[in-house]
């Protein structure tokens, strides 16, 4: 199966608020998740799209190549489901 096909709203919504954050525990906040939470969901992300999505550099998350192609059409897909 596809990763793409197991991908769910909520992990979306992660994807999106870290690469706008770029930090877990500002994500986990603004979610009302804990960071471990946070952390399990860039875990399964990192599995579904083969790829670290993001690096970690001091007290930041640097966003990979593939996280950042993802940035437009996923703010898309958001923007859509919320209408």
């Amino acid at each position: 199966m596809n990763g793409i096909n197991r991908l769910d709203i909520k992990q979306l919504r992660v994807l999106q608020a870290l690469l706008d954050l770029k930090n877990l525990s500002k994500v986990a906040r603004k979610m009302g998740l804990t960071q471990q939470a946070i952390s399990e969901q860039l875990r399964k992300l990192r599995d579904l799209f083969d790829d670290r999505l993001f690096i970690r550099q001091g007290n930041s998350m640097v966003p990979t190549p593939k996280a950042l192609s993802m940035q437009q059409p996923i703010n898309d897909i958001l923007d859509l489901l919320q209408k």
